[in-house]
């Protein structure tokens, strides 16, 4: 072990314990309870204080690889520490793409990931490169993660692709090209298509967030722009489009029915608001046809899109309608209330 990692990974270790103890400690008090992952970011935070990290060495951003740059007072080095949570019981997530992983100046990073989908919810550590267990293209070359992965086994070094995160420009293009068995120079967007029915369900869940974040317009059943853009940005096919955002029906939720949109986005508004952060200002401008660059700005403005594009069923009036507190209410009225109220939820669980 070398003097910088003997220095910081045992406060590290320490951390995730502190974070585990946090965890089954408030799993025992109140049951099995969906935690978000800006909640768990914050428990991080406050466990890494805890374990004896200084306030004043950590640099916390949600918008940037990793999620938090711990700088070492005396020597100036740096160690970044990613954060993931996973609602399923098994130790894999989507990471971030390549690009982005390789926007940082530190001297190692750290994956810390809380696992929530068996009996109690447990956390782990794990060097970053030692975990990436697959690179694959969605709408950019983006790594897949695996701390369950053997010593020696991840994808780098069974690739010899060791250096991988050390390159940039033109050499990073030519590996990744090679990694991908692909000469094509635009490799990202013209590769082999896959059909949206093979991919696995956090994938699927992947591009549900990724079109609401980046096509509000779906919420009024204009997949026009949400189409091409799977099929030539992330070289994905989909038969029927609407299903994505619409299969299921109507869902009744917090004293109200809502359609079937309505409901996924209340469900997964942790991880559209996660896109959202991360929309390049290019993406902004292309996708939302504005200028707006702060956190706060982007929801205010994603919501307004939402409630401009929203389209609401007759059927969802007539079930509304159906409900004591929509008693007397003429149909505009109910329209009006069921899209104020959805647009409310959205932003109290942001």
């Amino acid at each position: 072990m070398c003097d910088k990692e003997s220095k910081y990974l045992p406060l590290l270790k320490n951390t995730v314990q502190n974070i585990e103890n946090n965890l089954q400690e408030k799993f025992q008090k109140s049951g099995k309870e969906k935690v978000k992952g800006t909640e768990f970011e914050e428990i991080v935070q406050d466990a890494l204080i805890k374990s004896g990290f200084h306030k004043e060495q950590i640099t916390h951003s949600s918008q940037k690889f990793p999620d938090f740059v711990i700088t070492d007072i005396e020597y100036g080095y740096k160690i970044g520490v990613e954060v993931k949570k996973t609602d399923s019981n098994k130790w894999e997530v989507i990471g971030g793409s390549v690009f982005e992983s390789l926007k940082n100046d530190v001297e190692d990073t750290y994956i810390i990931m809380g696992k929530f989908g068996g009996d109690r919810p447990e956390v782990r550590l794990k060097r970053y490169k030692d975990c990436l267990q697959d690179l694959r293209v969605t709408h950019s070359p983006r790594f897949y993660l695996d701390l369950d992965i053997p010593d020696g086994e991840d994808y780098l070094t069974r690739n010899r692709a060791e250096e991988l995160l050390n390159l940039s420009g033109d050499e990073l293009n030519r590996k990744i090209r090679q990694l991908l068995r692909t000469n094509k120079s635009t490799w990202w967007s013209e590769g082999e298509t896959i059909s949206y029915a093979e991919l696995s369900l956090e994938e699927k869940n992947m591009y549900l967030c990724d079109g609401m974040a980046l096509f509000p317009e779906v919420f009024g059943c204009d997949y026009s722009n949400f189409t091409p853009w799977l099929v030539y940005s992330c070289l994905v096919w989909c038969g029927n489009v609407r299903d994505i955002f619409s299969a299921g029906g109507i869902e009744f939720y917090q004293d109200m029915y809502l359609s079937a949109i309505m409901y996924r986005a209340v469900s997964n508004i942790d991880k559209i608001v996660n896109r959202i952060e991360s929309m390049s200002n290019e993406e902004v401008l292309k996708y939302w046809k504005c200028d707006v660059q702060t956190r706060e700005e982007r929801i205010e403005k994603w919501t307004e899109l939402v409630k401009e594009n929203i389209k609401i069923s007759n059927e969802l009036i007539g079930k509304n309608k159906s409900l004591e507190r929509f008693v007397g209410m003429n149909n505009e009225k109910v329209l009006e209330k069921i899209i104020e109220e959805f647009v409310d939820m959205l932003k109290e669980n942001i």
